[in-house]
């Protein structure tokens, strides 16, 4: 019950998203973070203004959930850093030791690594990217040719803070900065991110 509770609320945040910061550090709405070395930090931003929210019952069922899946893998893969209530926002800041722990407790695709790591993952990299400063256009044959470069897939519909500058995108990908983009709320397919 208690991680039912925890999923529908992760799921249902990108309902209550907020109007974007121009401040990259300001997180106003949920943000993933993704490092070079496969590292995953979440800062998820939710309205938290019903009378009957408890603020207390939110930071047990995150407490729970994580030790719960931490006991389960035999390790602290994944560490609650902060639940904060700030006018009405509720902020839970979670960090992740790689994309499979991010995958398994958020329960949203998550792929950092080569283009060529993708493919042999089974992702089929037919999908069509607009490079980002020329507007040009490739394909899955031209992404292919890139298989050492840096690639992010996604599902969940959030502001996604890359260790490298933006490339390629999908078009469901909105580039807010050079490492900074929001993936809509529009689209039900995968995101891409090729990173320079």
């Amino acid at each position: 019950m208690k991680r039912k509770f925890l999923l529908s609320l992760i799921c249902f945040l990108s309902v209550f998203l907020a109007a974007c910061a121009a401040d990259e550090e300001n997180y106003d709405e949920t943000t993933l973070s993704v490092s070079k070395k496969g590292r995953v930090s979440e800062t998820i931003v939710e309205s938290f203004d019903k009378d009957y929210y408890d603020i207390n019952e939110l930071k047990n069922e995150f407490v729970s959930s994580v030790a719960d899946y931490n006991e389960a893998i035999g390790g602290e893969e994944i560490i609650l850093k902060d639940i904060e209530l700030k006018k009405s926002q509720v902020y839970v800041d979670i960090d992740f030791t790689g994309p499979s722990d991010y995958e398994r407790f958020v329960g949203e695709t998550l792929f950092v690594g080569t283009v060529s790591d993708a493919y042999d993952d089974g992702y089929t990299m037919d999908v069509m990217l607009k490079g980002v400063e020329k507007g040009d256009i490739i394909d899955k044959v031209k992404l292919m040719g890139m298989r050492d470069k840096s690639i992010i897939i996604l599902s969940e519909h959030v502001k996604v803070k890359t260790f490298k500058d933006i490339e390629y995108v999908s078009a469901n990908v909105d580039v807010l900065g050079s490492k900074l983009a929001r993936i809509t709320s529009e689209s039900d397919g995968l995101a891409y991110l090729v990173l320079k």
